[in-house]
C-alpha cells in the first residue's frame, strides 16, 4: 500500500508538472509566435509605407538600403519584396529575388491573404509571414495613381522571414529548471512519506481489505493498527461496525427468507440480496392488502396483469382460470397473442399439464413439453419458450400463469419467476374468498336479514377451507357469538326490534374483521366468525374488539334504544383439534363458559372444558 501510495503521488507530481510544463511551453511558443506576427505585421506595414514613400517620391534606387536596414534588426532572419502579376505586366519581372520561391508565397499572391508557417527543429526555430498587398487607398495614397491594375488586385507582397530559437532555448532553460526544483520536492516528499506515513498507509491497506470483504457480504475481518490517535480510534469503530453487521445481517436473512417463503436472486451479495429481497416483499405485502379490498375476481386479476404488464414488463404471457365443477378453463388475459394455448384446453381442463400436474411446466426440460402450445414449430426450433405456474384456490388448481419468452429473455424471465410466483401465491387466498363469495351468490347462501353467510355455505366450504389452511401452514380461528338476553328482546318489543337488533350487531362485527374473514348466522342469535389465516392469539383480540365495539353500540330500534352485549367463545383450527367441526363445537363450548361466568365476555376454549373422549 505504502509503495503504491508513494507511487500515486509520484505519478500525480508528474502528471501535474508535465502539465504545468507543456502549458507552459505552449504559453511561451504562442507568445513567441504571437508577439513575432505581431512584429512581422508591423515591420511588413513599415516596408509597404516606406517603399510607397518611395515610389511616390521617385527615389526607390533607395529601397535596397532599406530593406537591408530591416533585416539587421533582432530576430529578423530575411525580408524581401514579391512582385505581383499586374506589377509584372506593368514594370518587367524584376530581380530573381523579387519572384515567388515557394508554395506560401504564390498561395498569397493568388489568394490575396495573409499565410504564415512555422518550422521547427532541432537547432532551429523559423516563423514565416507572408503579407499581401492589394490596390487600395492606403493612408492618403492610392495606389492606382502609379499601378495599372483593378482596386482590390494583389500587387505584390512583402516576405519576411524570423529566427524564433532564442525564445526556444529560453524556454527550456526554463523548464530544466522546473525539472531539478520537481526533483528536490520529489526527493523529499519521499522522505516524508517514509517516515510519517508508513503506519496510515498499513491502516488503509487493513481497512481496504475489510471493506473488500464487507463489499462481498463477509464482515467478520478485523482492521489490526498500532495507532494510538484518530487512526486508532476509526480502526476500533470500525471493528464495532463490522461486528454489529455482521451479526444483524445474518438475522435479518434468516427472518425474511422464512417470511417470503421462496428464494430470490442470489448473488453472494448479502446486503444486496436481502435489499432486493425486502423491497420486493414490501411491494407484494402492499399488493396485498390493496387486493384485500378488491370486491371481485375480476379487480384482482386486473392488478395482476397490470403487476406483471407494467411493472414486470412482460409482453408475452396468458392468466387462465379453472373451472373445476365443468372442467373447463377460460382465458382471463392474454398478451402478444389471441391466444397461447391451443382450444383444446378451453373444453378440456386436464388437457393444461399445468392444471393436470399441478406442478410448474417450464419448456426448458423437455422442447414443447406440453402438446398443446398454440405454436410447436416455434418450440421445438427454439425461438419460442414458456413457463406455465399452476395456482391452488381453494385446495385445487384454480389459475394457471404461463410466461412466453424468447431464447435471449431466459436468464430475466427466470429471475422473475420467484416474484411472479409471490405475487400468484399472495393472491391466492383472496380469489379463494372472491370465488366463495361468487358461490354464495349463485346458490343463495346468504342470510337475508343480516347479509351473512348461513350453515349451508359452512357446509360447502368446510372441506376445501381446511385443505387450503393446512396447505398454507396456518390457522383458522373459530368465533361463536352469542346475543346477551335476546329472548327477552323479542318479548318486550316484539320480533321487529328483535330483528333490529340482529342486523346491528351484525354490522358491528362486519365493520371489526378483514375483508377475508368470514361471517356466517349459525343459529337464531347466534353467529360464528372464520378468521382466515391468523397467528396464534390473534381470534381472542378480534373477539375482544366485536365485543366491546357490540357494547359500546346504541341501537335504534325505532320505537326504543337498546343497548346490547355479547359473549364470545373462541377455538382454533388445527390447533384445538384436526376436526373443522369439533372446533366448532369447542367454541360453542367456550361460548356457553362465557355466559356461565356472567356473559359480555371473551373465553378461549382450554382442553379442561371437554371431558368427553371423542366428538
Amino acid at each position: 500500500m505504502e509503495k503504491r501510495l508513494r507511487i500515486r503521488f509520484f505519478a500525480l507530481f508528474a502528471f501535474l508538472f508535465l502539465f504545468f510544463t507543456v502549458v507552459v511551453s505552449l504559453a511561451f511558443r504562442e507568445l513567441a509566435i504571437s508577439e513575432s506576427k505581431k512584429k512581422a505585421l508591423d515591420i511588413s506595414e513599415l516596408v509597404r509605407d516606406t517603399l510607397t514613400s518611395y515610389m511616390v517620391m521617385g527615389v526607390m534606387d533607395r529601397r535596397d538600403e532599406f530593406l537591408n536596414r530591416i533585416r539587421e534588426l533582432p530576430g529578423v532572419e530575411r525580408v524581401k519584396v514579391i512582385r505581383g502579376v499586374s506589377v509584372i505586366k506593368q514594370f518587367g519581372p524584376g530581380r530573381l529575388e523579387e519572384m515567388p520561391e515557394d508554395d506560401l508565397e504564390k498561395e498569397v499572391l493568388n489568394k490575396g491573404i495573409l499565410l504564415d508557417r512555422l518550422k521547427e527543429s532541432i537547432l532551429k526555430v523559423e516563423y514565416k509571414v507572408v503579407v499581401p498587398y492589394k490596390a487600395e487607398p492606403t493612408k492618403g495614397i492610392d495606389c492606382l495613381n502609379c499601378h495599372s491594375a483593378k482596386r482590390g488586385e494583389v500587387l505584390g507582397a512583402i516576405s519576411l522571414t524570423m529566427d524564433l530559437a532564442h525564445i526556444r532555448n529560453t524556454s527550456l532553460e526554463i523548464i530544466l529548471l522546473l525539472v531539478l526544483i520537481t526533483g528536490a520536492i520529489l526527493m523529499f516528499s519521499a522522505y516524508m512519506i517514509k517516515k510519517f506515513f508508513e503506519p496510515y498507509t498499513k491502516l488503509i491497506k487493513e481497512t481496504s481489505a475489510c471493506l473488500e470483504e464487507a463489499v462481498k457480504g463477509n464482515f467478520s475481518r478485523r482492521v489490526e493498527t498500532t495507532l494510538k490517535d484518530e487512526g486508532g480510534m476509526l480502526a476500533e469503530e470500525l471493528n464495532k461496525t463490522f461486528s454489529y453487521l455482521n451479526l444483524s445481517l445474518q438475522k435479518i436473512e434468516e427472518k425474511v427468507i422464512a417470511m417470503i417463503g421462496y428464494g430470490g436472486l442470489k448473488t453472494g451479495d448479502i446486503i444486496s440480496d436481502t435489499s432486493k429481497i425486502v423491497d420486493e416483499l414490501l411491494k407484494i405485502y402492499k399488493f396485498k392488502r390493496v387486493i384485500e379490498k378488491d370486491k371481485s375476481k375480476q379487480d384482482v386479476y386486473k392488478r395482476l396483469i397490470d403487476v406483471f404488464s407494467e411493472y414486470m414488463n412482460l409482453d408475452k404471457f396468458s392468466l387462465y382460470e379453472v373451472d373445476n365443477e365443468k372442467g373447463k378453463i377460460k382465458v382471463v388475459w392474454t398478451e402478444g397473442s389471441e391466444g397461447w394455448c391451443k382450444e383444446i384446453i378451453y373444453e378440456n381442463a386436464n388437457e393444461c399439464r399445468a392444471k393436470r400436474t399441478g406442478s410448474d411446466v417450464d419448456s426448458r426440460d423437455f422442447p414443447c413439453i406440453c402438446p398443446n402450445f398454440i405454436d410447436n414449430e416455434a418450440c421445438y426450433t427454439g425461438k419460442l419458450r414458456y413457463y406455465c405456474i399452476p395456482v391452488y384456490v381453494g385446495g385445487q388448481v384454480g389459475n394457471v400463469f404461463q410466461v412466453v419468452y424468447e431464447p435471449e429473455m431466459e436468464e430475466f424471465t427466470q429471475l422473475l419467476i420467484p416474484y411472479l410466483k409471490g405475487y400468484l401465491n399472495e393472491s391466492a387466498p383472496v380469489l379463494e374468498a372472491r370465488t366463495y363469495m361468487e358461490m354464495l351468490k349463485e346458490q343463495s347462501i346468504v342470510d337475508p336479514l343480516t347479509g351473512f353467510y348461513n350453515r349451508r355455505f359452512l357446509e360447502e366450504i368446510a372441506n376445501n377451507l381446511t385443505a387450503q389452511i393446512k396447505r398454507r401452514n396456518s390457522a383458522l380461528g373459530i368465533l361463536a357469538i352469542d346475543i346477551d338476553f335476546f329472548k327477552q328482546v323479542n318479548d318486550t318489543y316484539g320480533h321487529d326490534v328483535g330483528d333490529e337488533v340482529l342486523k346491528e350487531v351484525a354490522k358491528a362485527i362486519k365493520t371489526s374483521i378483514r375483508e377475508s374473514d368470514i361471517p356466517i348466522r349459525f343459529g337464531g342469535e347466534e353467529f360464528l366468525v372464520l378468521l382466515v389465516d391468523v397467528q396464534p392469539g390473534y381470534s381472542v383480540q378480534v373477539a375482544e374488539k366485536i365485543r366491546k365495539a357490540i357494547e359500546n353500540k346504541v341501537i335504534n330500534a325505532g320505537v326504543v334504544n337498546l343497548k346490547k352485549t355479547v359473549s364470545i367463545g373462541v377455538s382454533e383450527y388445527p390447533l384445538d383439534s384436526e376436526k373443522l367441526w369439533q372446533c366448532i363445537k369447542f367454541a360453542d363450548i367456550a361460548l356457553y363458559r362465557a355466559k356461565e361466568e356472567g356473559r359480555n365476555r371473551v373465553v378461549r376454549f382450554s382442553p379442561d372444558m371437554w371431558t368427553r373422549v371423542e366428538y
